[in-house]
């Protein structure tokens, strides 16, 4: 039988069903033991707010194409699950449950970006207001961000960074901006927004998952990481990292 971290009665438009957090990290809702949906935490929930007795969870779910160039046929849509608790203690306790789940994930909670309005089809900035953004305030990650204004100055810019401020950095922009940060020792996420990308194309294949920035910011925001070998290459005063 599978166990449960929290199960509770709530009112969907009206109606009382059951809302179940399970080990597993199922959130589903059930209809007389009938399960009438569900959502992965690890995989669709983004984060969750409140406002008097109703609890929103904001959830990314699969559907068509977006068409964006380096995309596959999968995309994924954002979307809000509401229900109205039948208490104060009720939705504490399942407020208190579910996000205790998903800080057990080890998400980040605050990154620094960078936008790079002026690489490949100038878009980043596009990019970041229309799919970057909405997801973190959804995942209710804190961010600090900064255009860059010229080569290198995402170089310059890290350097006098305080690190442990931040759990990790975001590139919107194509693998130039990436290859700035290369040598910092915290997480780097890129959210594809040059020509080529081929650096995060690369990354999300070895994956499964399309190339668009909004698979790119949620592979990010679920705090998957993987290793990155760079170089430095000296030529007289100046040094390039390569990746």
């Amino acid at each position: 039988m599978e166990s449960h971290i929290v199960s509770d009665e709530v009112l969907v438009n009206g109606v009382k069903r059951s809302l179940t957090l399970s080990t597993d990290g199922t959130l589903g809702w059930f209809d007389r033991g009938e399960l009438l949906r569900r959502l992965f935490v690890e995989k669709e929930v983004l984060g969750f707010s409140t406002a008097g007795h109703l609890l929103t969870i904001r959830a990314l779910i699969k559907t068509g194409g977006d068409g964006f160039v380096c995309s596959g046929r999968e995309s994924l849509v954002r979307r809000s699950f509401v229900f109205e608790s039948v208490s104060d203690d009720s939705l504490r306790n399942l407020c208190e449950k579910i996000e205790g789940y998903i800080d057990s994930l080890g998400r980040p909670k605050k990154l620094f970006l960078f936008v790079n309005p002026y690489g490949g089809k100038k878009s980043a900035s596009k990019i970041f207001t229309s799919h970057v953004k909405p997801i973190l305030e959804d995942a209710n990650i804190e961010y600090t961000i900064q255009e860059t204004k010229y080569q290198l100055h995402a170089k310059e810019v890290s350097r006098s960074l305080d690190l442990t401020k931040y759990d990790g950095i975001f590139c919107v922009s194509g693998d130039g901006i990436l290859v700035e940060a290369a040598a910092l020792k915290t997480p780097l996420g890129v959210i594809p927004a040059g020509t080529g990308n081929g650096m995060i194309k690369s990354l999300l294949d070895s994956v499964g998952e399309p190339c668009t920035p909004t698979h790119a910011v949620l592979a990010a925001i679920r705090g998957h990481k993987r290793s990155l070998d760079v170089a430095t290459i000296w030529q007289g005063e100046t040094i390039f990292i390569v990746s």
